[in-house]
């Protein structure tokens, strides 16, 4: 031990921060949520595959492509979009160390966030604006639900 320094304890018990261990939460949250999109619309990809000559980086290839993708097509987004919201929610709450609903819905604006820049840069129909929108929040709602949200308590009425 050196002279003058108090010797370093670790943190109560081991644990993080709760601070960290917030931004963390959001952050793996957030992790989740990317990686179950990101696979389901690879599926979707190998179900309702581009045509030929679809340019992913060209606006005009971009909108041409989402009018002429299938419903069906379309439906494996959204249920894309839920299923990596309820995901990236449900870990956001799990381990938010309290406040976990907001810590999935900080997941959830992150990820609208990230949708709003999506459909305004590729033009999609007004029905999928909504469906979409709905989703993420709905979405990292119901995850934090089985996150344990529900089961926080509550603060009395004063």
């Amino acid at each position: 031990m050196t002279r003058g320094l108090a010797p370093r304890r670790p943190l109560s018990g081991g644990a993080l921060n709760p601070v960290v261990r917030s931004i963390l939460a959001v952050i793996v949250g957030m992790l989740v949520a990317f990686v179950v999109i990101g696979v389901i619309e690879a599926i979707g990809i190998k179900l309702y595959p581009p045509p030929r000559g679809a340019t992913p980086t060209d606006r005009e290839s971009l909108k041409a492509l989402v009018a002429s993708m299938p419903l069906a097509a379309k439906l494996c987004m959204l249920l894309a979009y839920a299923a990596g919201s309820v995901a990236g929610g449900w870990m956001a709450a799990l381990l938010a160390p309290r406040a976990k609903r907001m810590h999935a819905m900080i997941v959830a604006a992150l990820l609208f966030g990230a949708e709003l820049m999506n459909l305004m840069t590729i033009p999609h129909p007004a029905w999928f604006w909504v469906a979409s929108s709905l989703i993420y929040w709905l979405g990292a709602w119901s995850g934090a639900q089985a996150g344990g949200a529900g089961a926080e308590p509550r603060a009395a009425a004063a």
